[in-house]
């Protein structure tokens, strides 16, 4: 099989955002007692410092970067990545997208019932907590529906947006998603610790958010548009979590990170198991030339 390049990317982009199935809370129930995971105690430190303003000269210094990179065109080659992104996946949209995304979710219920029972066996594990966190957080309709919404921003282009105010909101999207790619940079280079990056990494997505609010504002934004960002934001945290956890299991299944304990050993076979089985059903929708 060829190495394939965007096939991954696409397929990725593809999958519904990252929440865990329904179906799996209701067939298992977890016993230990339920406490905050080391993630959500994260998560509720950085929202109270944001709010408090304590994150300020670091928007400003990440806007600032941002705005030298657009004056001397330093983003476009991410820019024409995300560009041909946005066109792939609007040409497998029409025919293709529904029976792999179903097939995936299929594969990621089958997933996560092996990580319930890994959960189960070692329940006082840190990583324990935060995974029957992600694979317990089970959105209403109304939030689902406006995840997806603001995932499939990720996944246009400028001017690809029905409306204005679509466009206006994949701007932002894009803005901030230039953002979050220099950081990650910083990170992989060793210029920035893990726990600084989540934390700064969570401060854009809570900055974003609340940008994409404040251009839903006024009497001639679409209402229903509005109600999905409002909706985005209130359940942005839980999101954030469980799409956190995902990748720190995608990252141990594809080897990228070593396991802490005998639970991530376990996690990481069963991770490595069904990246396996992904990419090849990637690999048969998306066939690589």
């Amino acid at each position: 099989m060829k190495k394939f390049l965007f096939v991954p990317a696409l397929a990725a982009a593809l999958t519904l955002p990252l929440v865990a199935e329904e179906k799996v809370a209701k067939t298992e129930t977890v016993q230990a007692e339920q406490i905050a995971s080391p993630k959500q105690k994260l998560i509720d430190e950085v929202l109270t410092d944001y709010q408090a303003g304590r994150y300020n000269s670091f928007l400003k210094q990440a806007d600032s970067e941002y705005q030298e990179a657009e004056k001397k065109w330093k983003n476009n080659d991410l820019l024409e990545q995300r560009k041909k992104l946005s066109t792939m996946v609007h040409d497998y949209g029409v025919n293709k997208t529904d029976a792999f995304k179903a097939q995936i979710a299929a594969l990621h219920e089958a997933q996560d019932r092996e990580l319930v029972k890994i959960c189960l066996n070692h329940p006082n594990d840190k990583i324990s907590h935060e995974v029957r966190d992600m694979i317990f957080f089970s959105p209403s309709k109304q939030e689902m529906e406006s995840i997806e919404f603001i995932h499939s921003l990720s996944l246009k282009f400028k001017g690809d947006g029905a409306t204005p105010i679509e466009n206006k909101l994949i701007s932002i999207d894009t803005e901030f998603w230039l953002k979050s790619l220099s950081l990650e940079i910083a990170n992989t280079q060793g210029k920035m610790g893990d726990a600084t990056f989540q934390k700064k990494y969570l401060v854009l997505q809570l900055e974003k958010i609340k940008q994409m609010k404040e251009a839903c504002q006024g009497d001639l934004v679409d209402v229903k548009i509005k109600s999905y960002v409002d909706t985005a934001s209130s359940v942005l945290p839980k999101v954030y979590a469980s799409a956190a956890t995902r990748k720190h299991l995608a990252a141990l299944g594809r080897g990228k990170i070593a396991p802490k304990n005998a639970t991530e050993q376990e996690m990481q076979a069963v991770m490595a198991k069904y990246l396996q089985k992904e990419e090849a059903l990637a690999e048969k929708h998306f066939p690589s030339k």
